[in-house]
């Protein structure tokens, strides 16, 4: 019986390990990359005079880095939060989202679906799905470029 007991907890040990290895060898989105990405779209943003809400949000949905301008209105902060969540729930820009939902209204039901254009995933140098960004506070296009500078900051 000791034998069994002693040979599940070895078992239980190594699987748990195991996993913990493939967790830390996945790609991620480190801070200091998510911050270089607010900041490209702070500085666009602020070059064009728009007032943006930002939310990066990980794998996991948890808020990476985010900022509201000081003239960005609240409810911009809760768009973002939804357009980074969406993108990242499909893996795409949350304009191709928008492009599908169109087509199968049926999609709209998700709950806290945002298919508006400022949604864009990120992802690894090897093309793994770590991130996602979205912007509210503008235009449709301008949300849009400001989450492709941000994008683009956190590629490199």
């Amino acid at each position: 019986m000791k034998l069994v007991v002693v040979s599940a907890l070895l078992a239980s040990a190594l699987l748990v390990t195991t996993s913990a290895q493939a967790e830390a060898s996945r790609p991620y989105l480190t801070a200091e990359k998510a911050q270089a990405g607010i900041q490209a779209c702070m500085t666009l943003a602020k070059e064009k005079g728009w007032n943006m809400s930002m939310v990066i949000v990980d794998r996991g949905m948890d808020v990476r880095a985010s900022m509201r301008m000081d003239e960005a209105l609240p409810a911009s902060y809760t768009g973002a939060t939804l357009k980074a969540e969406t993108s990242l729930s499909w893996g795409m820009p949350t304009g191709k989202v928008y492009e599908i939902t169109q087509k199968q209204p049926v999609f709209n039901q998700f709950p806290g679906l945002l298919p508006i254009g400022g949604g864009e995933p990120v992802f690894s140098k090897d093309k793994k799905l770590i991130a996602a960004i979205g912007i509210a506070g503008g235009y449709i296009q301008h949300d849009e470029a400001c989450a492709k500078a941000a994008v683009a900051a956190m590629s490199k």
